[in-house]
This record gives structure tokens, sequence and C-alpha cells, in this order.
């Protein structure tokens, strides 16, 4: 909000001292004098405030006083039935008239007199000067709340400078919140805007955790870290909260059986962030833990601010229709997100960014999707959750080569002109690009089953669709195996992908194992680049 420039508005809580002194030194505050009274406004007037016309004059006073009257007048203000216990200042003039336009007066209402917004509240006015005062005249009125779209922190870590300024993230009505790296000695407060000092918030010196914007202290005292620091204009609050990451992470509920030792590791993908795909029923609920050994510590949802993660006071975290999902945790700002990755396709260049004719990719596991492309030079491309929509769609982080986001992302691109198996791992927040030769018309399975012996006798797949092959093999326990185009040739063997499982691979690839002995039926589908190997 902003602060008066023309008019002097401070909070004075007036109280009469009566100091011991010659009786001719004694004083007293007259009563009103029939030529000192209030004119305007009228007793009992009702004045409701709007964000509209905020240079509007809102509430004029005028009086009558006695000619002889020298010096200035004090407009005072005070909360009806209080008899000005506590008296508010609302300005100073040397005139016999006084006005505020709607913006000073809500603010007055609102920052000085710490009245409720949208509450019609009645207040007492009076103009004293020297020792007169006039008569009380009651006017009810109803501000308005301002709402505040941007925020911003300026301190020493900005050089104080509103032009470099951080913005923070509106997180609801007049609430903002930004995670940010503090050094020993930081020093910040806020602004409505990043062109000025006009409105500028800081700390309550009198109420810790507090804002004001008359006589207002800088936040300041934290050591060295990262901290989320939230501000809520509606109660005029804030908080600065440290953020701890943990080294490992685990996600527990109803899906697992609320058992601590049967949670599900989450993967760290870059600092302070954690991934994993799920596979949830209906009615789903769950949890994160920095260990799997017991509660302590666990983190939730907070109920005042849905997204965000709390230790006190959590909520589980809830209300997701069955589906396969991937849930990121990111402890540099402490909230949650939950994606649905049921499904996922591929738009771009290649197919003139039609959302509606992206190319479905093949489910190799959960979270993890691939598809063969032939990429012209050039070719850029994302990824879709739904066919047909934009929304929720991923794309390559600037900020980290190989993994994927789905705010601030960039398409993936810089490929040279060939084919590609392109795959997504949603639970390592991670996607691959490997050049490949080109889908086999044949294919045959050589491995450990017969002492890696590559020869005519390989066993051959059968190819039951365009692209697709398919055998049933015997295999023992701790078998390996790979697939090569040409029996008795290594040339442009394949197997799978060090980083995405299910994921076929002709680069530094592994091969395939199986841990219990059996027949499997093996499928390769050199259309979307996934395998699958069934014990049958």
């Amino acid at each position: 909000m902003m602060k008066y420039l023309n008019k002097i508005i401070v909070l004075l809580v007036f109280s009469i001292a009566f100091i011991a002194c010659d009786e001719n030194e004694n004083f007293e505050i007259l009563p009103a004098q029939e030529s000192f009274q209030i004119v305007t406004p009228s007793n009992g007037s009702v004045i409701v405030l709007n964000d509209t016309n905020l240079n509007n004059n809102a509430l004029f006073i005028s009086w009558e006083a006695l000619s002889t009257a020298t010096g200035s007048f004090n407009i005072e203000a005070a909360k009806t039935g209080t008899d000005f216990a506590t008296s508010y200042l609302m300005g100073t003039t040397e005139a016999k008239d006084f006005s505020l336009t709607v913006d000073e007066l809500n603010d007055f209402l609102l920052d000085v007199m710490g009245l409720d917004s949208e509450v019609a509240s009645s207040i007492d006015i009076r103009i004293s000067t020297n020792e007169e005062v006039s008569q009380i005249v009651s006017v009810i009125l109803t501000p308005f709340k301002v709402e505040y779209t941007e925020f911003y922190l300026v301190g020493s870590l900005t050089g104080w400078d509103p032009a470099t300024s951080l913005a923070m993230t509106n997180t609801g009505f007049n609430t903002f919140e930004i995670s940010v790296d503090l050094a020993d000695g930081d020093a910040f407060k806020f602004l409505p805007t990043n062109t000025g000092w006009d409105g500028d918030w800081g700390k309550d010196p009198n109420n810790e955790g507090s804002l004001i914007s008359e006589g207002e202290q800088d936040l300041s005292g934290y050591t060295a870290g990262k901290y989320k620091i939230s501000i809520d204009l509606n109660t005029f609050t804030y908080t600065v909260e440290e953020i701890t990451s943990p080294s490992e992470l685990y996600l527990v509920g109803s899906l697992n059986g609320w058992d601590p030792s049967n949670a599900y590791a989450m993967n760290l993908v870059k600092e302070g962030v954690f991934a994993l795909a799920i596979d949830i029923t209906d009615g789903t609920e769950f949890k994160f833990l920095p260990q799997n050994t017991g509660w302590d510590g666990d983190w939730g949802n907070d109920p005042n601010n849905s997204g965000s993660i709390i230790q006190d006071g959590e909520n589980n975290v809830s209300g997701y229709a069955a589906g396969k999902y991937v849930v990121v945790v990111d402890y540099n700002t402490l909230t949650y997100n939950v994606s649905s990755v049921n499904s996922l396709n591929i738009v771009g260049s290649i197919n003139g960014w039609d959302n509606g004719s992206a190319y479905p990719m093949g489910e190799a596991s959960l979270g993890i999707f691939s598809y063969i492309l032939d990429l012209p030079d050039g070719a850029e491309f994302k990824f879709l959750p739904t066919l047909g929509s934009w929304d929720g769609d991923w794309g390559a982080d600037p900020n980290n080569d190989g993994m994927v986001v789905q705010d601030g992302e960039n398409n993936v691109s810089g490929f040279a002109a060939g084919k590609y198996i392109v795959s997504v791992n949603f639970n390592t927040l991670s996607y691959s690009v490997s050049s490949i030769t080109g889908a086999p018309s044949s294919i045959f399975m050589v491995g450990s089953f017969r002492g890696w012996s590559n020869d005519a006798d390989n066993p051959e797949l059968t190819e039951t669709a365009a692209g697709v092959f398919e055998i049933t093999q015997a295999l023992g326990a701790g078998d390996e195996f790979k697939f090569v185009p040409t029996a008795g040739s290594w040339d442009n063997d394949w197997g799978q992908s060090k980083v995405a499982n299910g994921v076929l691979e002709q680069n530094s690839e592994d091969n395939l194992k199986v841990e219990v002995a059996g027949n499997y039926k093996i499928t390769l589908n050199f259309n979307t680049g996934v395998y699958s190997v069934i014990l049958q």
C-alpha cells in the first residue's frame, strides 16, 4: 500500500499525563465551543469504499472555528466507544477542511487503525487545536480488501535496488512466497512493485512475525543457508523457514500398508529434488519420510497451502483418481507435485506442432516411455501427457542437461538428421535421444544360454506385426542375452538402456538378464523402442 506523501499519518496513542507542578501550570482540554464545530460529515454518515477511482475524495471534513484560532488543527480518529483512549492522527492542516482519497482512507483504516476489511466499523472523529476540541462525529466506514497481484523481495542480496528485486510467487489471494539463498548478515524487506520504494513493508519491531509499512524494520539475523520466505497480506504476517533437504526420501502410504519398512525409495534427481513414478488406486493417500526405519521427521501436505510440504500439522497427500503418476518433491521450494503419466506423446516440428496428431510413445515400464523417430536437421519437440492438449506438457530443463521439467521448459533439439530412440524416465526426470541404425528386418537372440555363441544357430525372433518381433525361449537363472540383426555378426547389436528400464539401446547398451529359470516370452518393438521379458 502506498504511504502518504502529502499528509502525515502516523499512529499516535494519546494519554493524559498529570505531572506534579505549580497550580498555575495545570491545564485541561476545553469542551467544544459553540463556534468550534464540525460541519461535515454529519453524525452517522455511512461510507462504503471500493477499489475503483482510488484518487477520488472519500472523506471530506470541514469545521467552524474561532477566528482567533491560530496554528494547526489536528484531525483525530478513534474507534467508537473508546472515548479516544487510543487516538489516531489522520492529518494536520492550517485550513478549516481536510480530505482523504479512497486510497488514502482505505490505507488509514486498514494499516493505521487496524480495522477489518469488508466489515462496517464505526469511528469517531474530532478536531483539536491548542487546548480546544470540537464535538465528536461518528462515521460508519467499510474498507475494501486490497488485492496484490505481485510482490517483491529487496535487500542486501539484491543490492537494495528495487529494479533488481526478486519477484515472489503468488500462491493465493494476497499470499506470496519465495525461496532464496541468504548469506550471513543479509537483510531484506518487501515491495509491491519493482519500480521504487513506495509502499515498502518490513517487520513490526513490537510483534514478531507481523508486517507493517510504517515504522518497519528490515528482516535480518539469519545464518547462511536456503530459506523459504512467505508473506500473507490478509493477516499482515510473514514466516522465514530454513530449508534443509534430506539425503534420502521415501514415499509411504496406503499403497504400501503405511509401513515405513515397505516405503518406496524416491530418486534424488538433482540437488534437493526427489522423484518417483507410482501406480495408485482410488482413495490412495501417502506422505514422505527421510528414512524407512520409522516416522520421525515425516512430511505431508500443508492444509493451508496445497502443494507445499510441512512437518507439523500436515495432511496426507490424497485426492487423486486411480492411475499412474510421477511424484516430485522439491526441498528447494518445500513443494510437491503429482502429475499424471498414464500416457505420453511426442509433438513438435516433425508433425507441425499439432497436439492432436502427436506420436503416442510406448510404455516401457512404470513411468518410462519411448518412441523411435526419424528426425530431420533442426527438428524440435516436447512431450504431452494428453493427446490433443497442451496441459501439463514437459520439455528440456534449460538448467540441467538431459532432464525434463514442466515449467520454464525448452524444446528438445540439437540433433543431426537420422533415426533415434527417444525415451523419458519420470523416475529420474530424465530423457535420452539415442542414435540407431534403423529398425532391423530380422533379429536373432544370443547369450549365455548358448555360451555366447554367435552363429547361424542363434534362435530367430518371429515378426508378428510390422516392426514387432517375438520369441519364447528357455532360460536359466542368471542368464544374460542381447540381440543381433545378422546371425554370426556383432554389428549393430541391441541391448537394454542403462537409464530407462524396458527401453532398447544400440549404443553403450547393457545385456538383458533374468533371475529365475523358466520359459520367457520376449517381445521387441522397433516402432517404439520398447521390449518386454515375461515369464510364462
